[in-house]
């Protein structure tokens, strides 16, 4: 057996790999899993409408295309929404609860690296599937289209 196998069975030594492997990694990586994303949306009641005047800064803070997120929110809520300009115009009333509770859905289905956990992610399209691409980890997870 070799001399390094019975230093890393030793505690010590095997800490002590594990510091210097962690030591070389980027810092971006080490931290990958401890990075959260805030998203505060401005939502105005115009008689039967909701209006989200931030809509392509949290989609922006997402890092998803405006489209994507407010046909997610369309399909969920039931309420057709059209997008105008940075704002989102969505037919019927909803609360910012609701729209928090989507949110959180929506990142945790098409943002968030399931093996992971990190933010960092992309939609690619091969021939016709979707998948969740980790930019972090490398991790392929497919997705539903919407």
């Amino acid at each position: 057996m070799p001399d390094w196998v019975e230093y890393v069975k030793s505690r010590k030594g095997y800490e002590e790999l594990l510091d210097k492997v962690l030591g070389s990694l980027p810092q971006d990586i080490r931290k990958a899993g401890d990075r959260t994303i805030v998203v505060n949306p401005v939502i105005l009641h115009e008689s039967r409408r909701t209006i989200i005047t931030n809509f392509t800064d949290i989609a922006e803070a997402l890092n998803r295309e405006p489209q994507h997120l407010s046909k997610f929110l369309s399909k969920e809520s039931g309420k057709p929404g059209t997008l105008e300009g940075e704002r989102l115009l969505i037919q019927g009333r909803m609360t910012n609860e609701e729209l928090r509770r989507l949110l959180s859905l929506y990142v945790k289905e098409f943002v968030k690296c399931p093996l992971c956990g990190g933010l960092d992610t992309k939609i690619v399209i091969e021939k016709r599937l979707r998948f969740l691409v980790c930019e972090v980890c490398g991790a392929k997870t497919p997705v539903r289209k919407l």
